[in-house]
């Protein structure tokens, strides 16, 4: 009987061993199906033309168009179609399934795909190209030129990516003569897509930048460049806040030399309803006409009824031998009703502070600083010492105030600012 057991078992085993790559297809392919069907949303959509399972492999297609109207008008400008196949050739591993992937109808196009997606859905890939050369078609001709670069990261059934590109150097050729190129570029992200909001983290690093004109000369660089963003959005409250950090080694244009220039800006506390209807105008409409107004303005009133702040915690940089710094913050509290039918009522809600400072050596060397900032000190607006100028303020009641008691209308600077712009 234990001779018959043992049999018994060793020949389940083998059944087992042999269905298992028909049984790894037939879950591969749901897990497959299931994803496709979850992958579409408002910018593109995907659709299952074939499925050929076999015993250990599979042959799948799958077409993939843009519904974006703005970024379809874009690829068409540039001769890109907005619908692609893809080609996947998946083999059956043990636990997961290995796909290598093309796009069969641009051979020209030199990418490569290799994914592995786990039997729980979630996906290992790789994206790797080789030189590429495109030439641009749109209103502004230009050709592009890209060495080698690499995609890779990891996507989960529930949305969460992780990612990481390579692209050691881009050239941009334009028919005037003009040249760009960036070397040692570096983007990263992790995090999740939320009601058309990235949630997470995502950075950017780039080695340098540098433009040629077509006398030879250089007019704009920049090098040890980066810019970091984090998003979050409080599920409860549904309120979306962003940080946006950039710094930049040194920045060279025709006239000055810019150092360690430091940014660090957050939007916090945006009712990411409003805000995301208002991103969805923005993007559908290049240009804001009167009907992109119209649809606009219940969403801006509910933006601002709502409540947010604006932060500039550092915005800083080496000029020559000097420097400057400033910095401001600025809340539209909850209950500023009616904006749209009386925009003066933003002015007299704001509420918040600024500070902003210049190097002694930055205002000896541009003579319009230093008249401007030496007549702040005589009206008591701000102070000097050994370091530079200093300037301080509040935002309340409408008034820009200041230390010595003196206000100035919100209003009036703004009307200056605008009388300057026109």
């Amino acid at each position: 009987m234990n001779t018959i057991k043992r049999i018994g078992a060793v020949g389940g085993a083998v059944v087992l061993v042999l269905c298992w790559p028909l049984a790894v297809g037939q879950i591969g392919q749901n897990v497959i199906t299931d994803g496709i069907a979850h992958f579409s949303n408002e910018q593109v959509t995907a659709e299952l033309v074939s499925y050929d399972r076999g015993y250990l492999s599979s042959h799948v297609e799958t077409r993939y168009t843009i519904l974006d109207p703005q970024l379809k008008a874009q690829l068409a400008e540039q001769g890109i179609p907005a619908q692609f196949l893809l080609d996947s050739e998946i083999s059956h591993g043990l636990i997961s399934l290995t796909a290598v992937s093309d796009f069969p109808e641009y051979p020209e196009l030199p990418l490569t795909i290799t994914s592995t997606t786990s039997l729980n859905g979630n996906t290992r890939f790789k994206v790797e190209s080789d030189n590429w050369h495109y030439q641009n078609q749109g209103e502004t001709p230009f050709t592009i030129s890209l060495t080698p670069a690499v995609l890779e990261g990891s996507a989960t059934r529930l949305g969460e990516l992780t990612y990481s590109l390579s692209v050691p150097s881009i050239d941009m050729d334009f028919t005037n003569g003009e040249k760009a190129q960036l070397s040692h570029l570096r983007i990263d992200g992790q995090g999740k897509q939320i009601k058309g909001f990235w949630i997470g983290k995502q950075s950017l690093t780039l080695d340098a930048l540098t433009t040629t004109d077509i006398d030879g000369t250089t007019p704009f660089s920049a090098d040890k460049a980066s810019y970091q963003f984090t998003s979050t959005l409080d599920e409860a409250t549904q309120r979306f806040s962003s940080q946006h950090v950039v710094n930049i080694g040194q920045v060279v244009n025709q006239d000055n030399i810019l150092r360690d220039v430091q940014l660090d800006f957050t939007l916090a506390d945006v009712d990411s309803d409003s805000f995301e209807q208002l991103s969805n105008i923005y993007q559908s409409y290049p240009e804001m006409t009167h009907e992109a107004m119209g649809q606009a303005m219940p969403y801006l009133d509910t933006l601002f009824s709502k409540g947010f702040r604006l932060t500039m915690d550092k915005l800083s940089a080496s000029l020559g031998e000097g420097e400057f710094t400033s910095s401001w913050s600025l809340s539209i509290p909850e209950g500023t009703d009616n904006v749209m039918q009386d925009p003066g009522i933003v002015l007299s809600a704001l509420t918040g502070h600024l500070e902003s400072s210049v190097s002694n050596q930055l205002a000896a060397a541009y003579p319009m600083i230093q008249q401007g900032a030496d007549e702040l000190v005589v009206m008591e607006m701000a102070t000097q010492d050994d370091k530079g100028y200093q300037l301080k303020a509040d935002v309340k009641d409408g008034n820009l105030q200041f230390a010595n008691g003196t206000k100035v209308p919100l209003m009036a600077l703004f009307m200056t600012l605008m009388m300057q712009q026109g």
